[in-house]
């Protein structure tokens, strides 16, 4: 399967294409930040962009209840049992 990779590095605001990485590989390494999905899943039905928007969505759910950041700036890992 193909996988798709948009990364962006921290302090970024994505308002221009050119702060994005974008590449048919995974990962990319060379940004802070990456969102790779598979063009399709494992029924090989495509994805399409409500997929997509459904797991951003999700991610920034969870992002938001597990509290993100701690006063140091770091994920609190501890929360999840790591």
């Amino acid at each position: 399967m193909t996988a798709i990779s948009i990364a962006i590095n921290r302090g970024q605001h994505g308002f221009q294409l050119s702060d994005f990485v974008i590449a048919a590989s995974a990962p990319t390494g060379s940004a802070d930040i990456e969102f790779r999905f598979q063009l399709q899943d494992a029924n090989s039905k495509n994805l399409t962009r409500e997929d997509l928007h459904i797991a951003l969505e999700a991610f920034e759910r969870f992002i938001k209840q597990t509290g993100f950041a701690s006063p140091a700036g770091t994920w609190p890992l501890s929360s999840l049992g790591i």
